[in-house]
């Protein structure tokens, strides 16, 4: 891959928040403790809902692209290089936001649909030549009859028959286009409709069979069947077909914002090792990122459908794709290798040794969790500019009635680098669709610490 042309940074639309950066900057050293933010009431000019290609695709746990916007729009913490990394990139907000502001979007993530995605929203599309596409398409979607079978995991749990068959349709006929990134786009707004026209909850990020239920009121199943009902009526082909002319339009408006916008560039796969040679010669000066939960969240699973449906993962592949994942769930292994185990040191040793006391293998997770990020903060800074700086968001979650703080976490392993904290901030989640509650061992993630640091 040749490197790409890097401009210097400029502000699209007139907006620098190295103003409001300062102000908080001089708010936390008068203070020692982070300062309590609403980036929701700080960044105004961003909209919460439907913006430019943001709502592509749902995706669990989306970072407020409002906290993205403040700190690239920031000249005094993006620096120079006109180049940003989010080594953990999920749904492609840092990367959306980095390249609407004409910066150069570099990104890894262990979820092959987190690249797609992050791939298809960043792209400056011709308009023109997808809506020509989708016409073509649309037409062998209806004319098609029959089409080889995809293989998803459980499919006569979440489809109905004909249903299936007709997304089998729709696969095929995508398989045929020719122009691969056109192609990955329509992969993109496939993915939307399987989702859509399944069985699974909406309101929950992994897939959950959706029914009516005698905990739920009388309201709650009305709306639950409802749902049913529309499922079982719907014309899948219509609704491909719509879900396409309305990314289509999204495309549109991020184009018109800034028609110049670069397609982020994809350096690796795993934070724990980002020594690619392309990355080495594009040094970032801005690390922007939110590193997965302590196993809060069913990155994987919450995909699973989106993985099997394009291709990126057989329903075989999927332990193995979580297992190399940061964050996992479970670590099978572990109960082979028992006796394994890393120092972490000081009160994280308390923390996992209380964990142990309640659930041994949930300890082991967590250890290799911690573990890993240990592994991925000296990556990170491996990576980074000289002066330059790494933003995270993270909240904190309960283990076993255990407070994991991996906001102070990532404060030791950065210090110990040699790194300065030269801002923390707090800010309160309102909704991100967190799903939290994963099993009884977990608890609610209320607010995120925003942690700022310079090499």
């Amino acid at each position: 891959m040749s490197l790409p042309d890097v401009v210097a940074p400029r502000s699209v639309n007139g907006i620098d928040t190295s103003l409001l950066y300062s102000e908080l900057k001089a708010q936390f050293r008068r203070s020692g403790e982070p300062v309590e933010v609403s980036f929701r009431q700080l960044v105004k000019w961003v909209t919460l809902g439907d913006q430019f290609t943001h709502q592509l695709h749902p995706y669990p746990a989306k970072l407020l692209p409002h906290i993205a916007n403040f700190f690239i729009r920031a000249k005094a913490a993006r620096g120079d290089s006109g180049i940003v990394l989010d080594p953990f990139c999920g749904s492609g907000t840092v990367a959306l936001e980095a390249s609407l502001a004409g910066l150069v979007p570099l990104v890894a993530d262990a979820n092959p649909f987190a690249l797609l995605l992050t791939k298809v929203k960043t792209h400056p599309y011709d308009v023109d030549g997808l809506r020509k596409e989708l016409k073509l398409l649309a037409l062998k979607c209806r004319r098609y009859r029959k089409a080889p079978e995809v293989d998803i995991i459980n499919p006569q749990i979440w489809y109905k028959k004909e249903h299936k068959e007709k997304l089998d349709v729709i696969a095929r006929a995508i398989s045929e286009i020719d122009n691969l990134d056109q192609k990955d786009f329509f992969r993109l707004a496939f993915s939307v409709v399987a989702k859509k026209v399944s069985y699974s909850d909406p309101a929950v990020s992994v897939p959950v069979r959706l029914k009516q239920k005698e905990s739920l009121s009388k309201e709650a199943n009305a709306r639950v069947q409802s749902r049913l009902d529309w499922i079982e009526s719907l014309n899948v082909v219509n609704e491909f077909v719509s879900t396409c002319e309305q990314n289509i339009q999204r495309v549109a408006e991020a184009n018109s914002f800034f028609p110049g916008r670069k397609q982020a560039i994809q350096v690796g796969d795993d934070v724990r090792n980002l020594s690619d040679n392309l990355l080495c010669k594009l040094k970032p000066s801005l690390i922007l990122t939110s590193p997965p939960y302590g196993s809060a969240q069913k990155y994987v699973r919450a995909s699973s459908l989106s993985l099997n449906w394009l291709g990126l993962a057989k329903p075989s592949d999927l332990s193995m794709l979580e297992g190399r994942s940061i964050g996992r769930e479970h670590l099978p292994q572990w109960r082979e290798k028992s006796g394994n185990s890393y120092e972490l040191g000081g009160r994280y040793e308390s923390i996992l040794s209380k964990i142990r006391s309640v659930n041994p293998l949930r300890e082991r997770i967590t250890r290799q969790y911690l573990l890993d990020m240990q592994n991925a903060v000296v990556e990170m800074h491996n990576t980074l500019s000289a002066d330059g700086h790494i933003v995270f968001v993270v909240g904190n979650n309960t283990v076993c009635g255990e407070v994991l703080c991996n906001d102070e976490f990532l404060i030791d392993a950065c210090l110990a680098h040699g790194m300065k904290l030269e801002l923390s901030l707090i800010d309160h989640i309102k909704s991100r669709g967190l799903m939290t509650k994963r099993n009884q061992t977990a608890s609610v993630i209320s607010r995120e610490a925003v942690l700022v640091f310079k090499k």
